[in-house]
């Protein structure tokens, strides 16, 4: 196994463990968040073994700090956008490797949850991220991880916010 595929996988079971991705009450509204305005802010990192440090504008993420991330010494800050989230309105994102990450908002459900898909196309190639669903609180983050890029590999950090 690779330290990507190995760094994916983690990386999934990650965003697996911390918001769960669920299939049920898809397209349901509550009522209660009709209305409001909701975003994802993504952080898209560049990780090496550089010996360069966490780059001091990516803020505090103490999961660099543990495994599998702590696997790499080095994150650079290279993208940060804050993309608005509306049903039925994907967001597009091109990433420093050209490919292009696609999120969209699902559903939102109650208690500010949102039920979040995100995928990474290369153009004219290969899916690297076919679909990847997950649920999430606002101010809950996940992480997916694992595209080669120069010596090291991205890191994108979603974190819902309204």
């Amino acid at each position: 196994m690779t330290r990507r595929s190995v760094v994916l996988g983690l990386a999934l079971a990650l965003a697996a463990a911390s918001v769960p991705a669920h299939a049920a009450g898809r397209g349901r509204r509550a009522d209660t968040d009709a209305g409001r305005e909701y975003f994802v802010e993504v952080l898209v990192l560049h990780a090496t073994n550089s010996g360069k440090g966490i780059d001091e504008r990516i803020g505090d993420l103490p999961e660099l700090r543990k495994p599998p991330f702590s696997s790499y010494d080095s994150y650079e800050l290279l993208q940060a956008e804050r993309l608005p989230l509306v049903v039925g309105e994907p967001r597009e994102l091109r990433l420093p490797n050209d490919r292009v990450l696609r999120t969209s908002l699902v559903a939102v459900l109650p208690r500010e949850t949102l039920r979040i898909a995100a995928s990474i196309n290369q153009p004219k190639g290969k899916t690297f991220l076919p679909l990847l669903e997950v649920k999430a609180k606002v101010g809950q983050r996940f992480i997916v991880a694992g595209q080669k890029y120069r010596a090291g590999i991205l890191v994108l950090v979603f974190r819902v916010t309204r």
